[in-house]
């Protein structure tokens, strides 16, 4: 059924940049603009480029010189994201603005920096140490206490790059592996009271908008959706809630997924997304997230 847009006396010009034009939170965000009589564009930013000289910025797609936008939606995703976040400054540069700047997508791109800035400004984290040599295993086994451990890339995404080793054998194998591979690990403790359930809050301008509840199945511990977990709605603590507002805050998101895990100690942050996925939560929660990113453009000053 074709998509149907309501006239609009004001419309915006927005470029989604997305390397994945079938993706499900893209398309989400091309219908819910169109609906609302906006121009909508989708750039692989993979295929674009950036031209400058004094006094004169310009990006092309292809061949062809690309008008400037009103304003941007940024999917941060693994494939050559330090030509995305290049292709994202152009576009700041050139005074469009963009749903989540490049500054704090760079930082949340690193799990680790993630996690130092929130344990920097008294944000709960599971207890973390990162590895880039065989010499500091024994370290972070003291530091992090028995196994098992979770050892993840930087890096990853969808849970990738995540494993989980039951001993310290185990771990010390995998992580000596990657480290061959010129690989940093993360050693984390693992929080075994949660049971494979973790709570994935959708932020967006200072508000909690979504949250929903992700429970691993089979022997797959990670609670990732694309990992087939199963996910519902569910409504979260006020001490959750203000930690994953906070959060955000700290890293400058103004769009963020906030991934939070209950434990003995109380919430604490997993890692904070800032190209969140919309399939799963929209439909967990009911809420139609990508109207609500559209709405929040609209508002912002022209």
């Amino acid at each position: 059924m074709p998509l149907e847009s309501r006239p609009n006396a004001n419309p915006l010009t927005i470029h989604i940049l997305s390397n994945a034009r079938s993706l499900y939170s893209t398309r989400r965000f091309f219908e819910e603009g169109f609906k609302r009589g906006h121009k909508m564009r989708v750039y692989p930013p993979m295929q674009m480029s950036a031209y400058l000289e004094r006094n004169a910025l310009e990006l092309y797609y292809t061949d062809q010189k690309i008008e400037t936008p009103h304003c941007i939606i940024p999917r941060l995703g693994q494939k050559k994201p330090e030509h995305t976040l290049a292709i994202i400054r152009h576009y700041e540069m050139m005074h469009v603005k963009s749903l989540n700047a490049s500054h704090p997508m760079t930082r949340c791109r690193d799990k680790f920096v993630t996690m130092q800035i929130l344990a920097q400004n008294k944000i709960a984290v599971p207890r973390s140490v990162l590895v880039d040599d065989p010499l500091h295993i024994d370290t972070a086994f003291e530091k992090i206490g028995e196994p098992p451990y979770i050892l993840k890339i930087p890096t990853g995404s969808q849970g990738t790059g995540v494993m989980i080793a039951d001993s310290k054998t185990a771990a010390r194998s995998f992580i000596e592996t990657l480290l061959d591979q010129g690989v940093q690990i993360i050693v984390q403790e693992f929080i075994a009271e949660a049971k494979g359930a973790d709570y994935r809050a959708i932020i967006l301008n200072g508000n909690l908008i979504a949250a929903m509840r992700r429970q691993a199945t089979g022997y797959d511990f990670r609670s990732n959706i694309h990992r087939g977990a199963v996910s519902e709605k569910v409504e979260l603590s006020i001490e959750a809630t203000r930690t994953v507002k906070l959060a955000a805050r700290i890293l400058g998101l103004t769009f963020a997924g906030v991934d939070l895990i209950e434990s003995k100690r109380g919430p604490m942050v997993l890692e904070v997304n800032a190209s969140p996925g919309l399939e799963g939560i929209e439909g967990a929660s009911s809420v139609n997230i990508a109207e609500k990113v559209i709405q929040h453009l609209e508002d912002l000053p022209r």
